[in-house]
């Protein structure tokens, strides 16, 4: 048993080195300036050219609250578009495992079997550290301890360790306990299933996005074991999220060429922002910070702590210990926390929450979501000046600003109006590029050979398709 875990080990430590990222990815590991026969050679390696062919290849985004598959083909046409999302949600029953909405339903009813939000325990260690990562500063230590800490705060399970990583362990019936990349591969395999039923046809290969703070043991497990070991996929290749995002707006073409691109996520859990350029047919890493724990269920639970204290004032009710309640109110509040991003009010039946037959209504202006919102949303536009300034003086914030030339707002949580209003007077009244699903998109994109055109000199006129293929 030892033997095989050293073994298991090895591989594990060689499969991270393989997949270790640095501030300069290059498209397809092709830098341009190449000529057509080197990009006819490398293409016909398995490593490079399988997860490419066209038809054969889909993109897969896991998110902490929705996860998607997306891709081109179809029984009729092959260059028809595909996309389908759902809740990423896994939940461990006595009668087999519910995956998406049937999984977040479930939750409902029994909230200690159900799991979401494990992609920000990709790759820790139980006692919070990176996996496969040694000689952490106290400072990196302290931070990822204190992030295991507050996710155990979160959920409703326990945590526990395999394999020197932090496991998610269940009890329903007896103790399930499981790896966050195991539960990703759940949802991998189920929208795998579901590209493989439109499409009539098996899918191989897969082109997963992470977040680009992944380090190189975090991409390798999820990789390997979400995407291949269990997923089902034969090969599968890495896209960072920001690099995918601006793809969807060929911005990776020539025309993007040394744009300084500038993408916040804003999710449901998750806020993050990367600046990065493109020269040369690499993507260049310029800045980036990660908030793990700011996102749209916060906003969602300042809405529910209103209306905790005005059923409590208003209707002489406290409510906090009815979990029946609580789940019918929460759900209600994110209902209209998304009807505000194209409502200026939105009236909500406290009297359902309370159980009584009676409708009582009681109204939430935008004005007033902003309200309670205000400060989270100014941290997240503090993230985004961390990294536009990049550590640069007060007195160079003008130019620091301008050097940016395209900025992607992406995630569930950039259709609030008050997020992209804040983003748009920092840039100074600017035009920002809002599309929440751009990342899924990109990645679907750069999936094709075809369509990718990241490196113009293996590709016969653009009209052909790419050389490796031409013959």
């Amino acid at each position: 048993m030892a033997a095989i875990s050293r073994i298991y080990l090895g591989v594990v430590l060689l499969l991270a080195v393989a997949a270790s990222t640095t501030s300069r990815v290059a498209a397809f590991g092709l830098p341009r300036g190449l000529r057509p026969g080197h990009c006819a050679s490398v293409f016909r390696t398995y490593d490079t050219a399988s997860p490419f062919m066209s038809g054969n290849t889909t993109a897969i985004h896991i998110g902490n609250t929705k996860s998607c598959v997306a891709g081109y083909g179809g029984r009729l046409d092959p260059h028809t578009a595909y996309q389908f999302c759902i809740p990423s949600w896994v939940a461990f029953t006595d009668n087999g495992t519910l995956v998406g909405e049937a999984a977040m339903n479930h939750a409902a009813v029994r909230p200690g079997t159900a799991v979401s939000g494990f992609k920000r325990l990709f790759g820790i260690r139980q006692d919070g550290r990176f996996s496969m990562v040694v000689d952490l500063d106290s400072f990196v230590d302290r931070m990822y301890n204190k992030m295991v800490k507050r996710e155990a705060e979160l959920v409703p399970y326990h945590f526990t360790e395999q394999l020197g990583r932090c496991g998610i362990e269940i009890e329903e019936g007896n103790v399930k306990s499981f790896l966050p990349e195991d539960v990703a591969s759940i949802l991998v395999a189920e929208l795998k299933r579901t590209a493989e039923a439109h499409l009539g046809r098996e899918i191989r290969y897969a082109m997963v996005t992470v977040p680009g703070h992944l380090n190189a043991a975090q991409r390798s497990w999820l990789v390997m074991e979400a995407a291949q070991w269990r997923g089902g996929f034969r090969t599968a290749k890495l896209v960072d999220e920001q690099v995918a995002a601006a793809a969807a707006y060929r911005l990776h073409e020539k025309r993007g060429d040394r744009k300084v691109i500038l993408v916040f996520h804003l999710g449901g859990r998750t806020c993050h922002a990367t600046k990065f350029r493109f020269k040369d047919g690499s993507a260049r890493l310029l800045d980036e910070y990660h908030d793990p724990y700011l996102g749209g269920d916060d906003f969602t639970g300042r809405v529910v702590d209103y209306f905790l204290e005005l059923i409590q004032e208003k209707h002489d009710r406290d409510i906090r210990g009815d979990d029946g309640a609580l789940r019918k109110l929460r759900a209600d509040c994110e209902s209209a926390k998304k009807l505000l991003s194209d409502r200026e009010g939105v009236l909500m039946n406290i009297g359902s929450v309370l159980g009584e037959a009676a409708d009582v209504y009681e109204e939430l202006t935008r004005a007033k979501f902003e309200e309670l919102n205000r400060d989270l949303m100014e941290r997240a536009m503090e993230i985004v000046e961390t990294v536009v300034m990049g550590g640069a003086p007060s007195s160079h914030t003008q130019s620091r600003k301008d050097a940016i030339d395209e900025v992607i707002l992406v995630g569930g949580s950039v259709r609030i109006p008050m997020v992209g209003q804040l983003l748009e007077d920092y840039f100074d009244g600017r035009g920002l590029i809002r599309d929440e699903d751009a990342v899924i998109r990109g990645a679907a994109l750069l999936s094709r050979p075809e369509s990718a055109r990241y490196v113009d000199e293996c590709y016969n006129g653009g009209v052909s398709g790419p050389l490796w293929l031409a013959k």
